[in-house]
């Protein structure tokens, strides 16, 4: 028996609430109701640009102007559009017409942003099937008229990527790209650098030029502007660690851990330019507590802190 339009965005208008908290056989069960029926895939995929041109376009969008919502409606969606998610607010859709979209044409094939603060994390699904957990202070863009492709701008993103041998996912970031072979795979944005470690499966690093094949516990470095590129191991299991709280590290400059710690504890932080390029190798929990996270630092190289009320800064001792 068919099911109705009204039903099913009421299902996808559900798992795009579960989106945060979802464990990896609410995963596996959210992508068999994505491959069952064209129709749920497009209603999710409906749901995530509507809600990301909410949070994007306030203006268009204001929540208060529906006076006629009861207040713990309108209470609601003010929740779901700070949670960045805007599912809240589309499910009062179907009452209280909030998605008029007069200022907005030609959305439907219009690339997207999805972004994140410091300190903030979200996961998103595709439409295909593909899930993407985003750290703290990262900005991703999408289109929704090609499910298969995105473009880290800046930050740090974890891909599950839905293989499709016909249809590769590529991931582009400045003037590189990552073709997926079947990936689960972290990818890593900071200024002219990139880093892409693979967790399972394999990605095509260039695939239009060097065509390098990296597989599981194989990572690349790369910079867009001397073309530098590096090859270096890995242990899978530490990929995309950013999400535990566990991050690896070989031989980096300890001012990328210090980048990790912004991203993930939205911290202030300085530090002096000696420590910066100091050399660290090691595994760093961070809990997301900068009372934590900024004197455990400090102590795996021997350096001092101090915190002014807002801001922490680290120095040689």
């Amino acid at each position: 028996m068919a099911v109705d339009a009204s039903t099913i965005t009421e299902q996808a208008i559900a798992w795009s609430l579960r989106q945060h908290d979802m464990d990896d056989a609410a995963w596996r069960a959210f992508v068999t109701w994505l491959e069952a029926d064209p129709a749920h895939a497009r209603a999710f995929d409906t749901l995530t640009l509507d809600a990301s041109l909410m949070a994007d376009h306030p203006e268009v969008f204001p929540v208060d102007a529906a006076e006629s919502v009861p207040p713990v409606e309108r209470n609601r969606a003010r929740k779901m559009l700070r949670w960045g998610v805007g599912a809240g607010a589309l499910a009062l859709a179907a009452s209280f017409s909030l998605l008029v979209l007069p200022s907005l044409p030609n959305t439907a094939a219009a690339p997207y942003v999805v972004a994140t603060k410091a300190g903030e994390r979200r996961a998103i699904a595709l439409a295909d099937g593909t899930r993407i957990e985003l750290n703290g202070a990262t900005r991703i863009e999408l289109d929704r008229s090609d499910p298969r492709t995105a473009r880290l701008a800046a930050g740090e993103a974890t891909f599950h990527v839905r293989h499709d041998a016909d249809h590769p996912f590529v991931l582009h970031s400045g003037d590189l790209a990552v073709e997926d072979m079947g990936t689960v795979f972290n990818a890593e944005r900071e200024g002219y650098r990139l880093d892409v470690q693979v967790g399972e499966g394999a990605v095509l690093f260039q695939p239009k030029r060097d065509k390098l094949t990296l597989r599981a516990g194989s990572a690349v470095t790369a910079r867009d502007d001397t073309g530098h590129v590096a090859v270096s191991k890995v242990d899978p299991a530490h990929v995309g660690g950013w999400r535990t709280g566990n991050i690896a590290f070989a031989g980096e400059p300890f001012g990328r851990i210090v980048n990790a710690l912004r991203r993930i504890d939205a911290a202030e932080v300085s530090i002096e330019p000696v420590l910066s390029q100091q050399a660290f190798t090691g595994m760093v929990h961070l809990t997301g507590k900068p009372a934590q996270d900024v004197p455990h630092l400090a102590a795996l190289v021997g350096a001092d802190w101090r915190h002014d009320g807002k801001r922490w800064a680290i120095s040689a001792r």
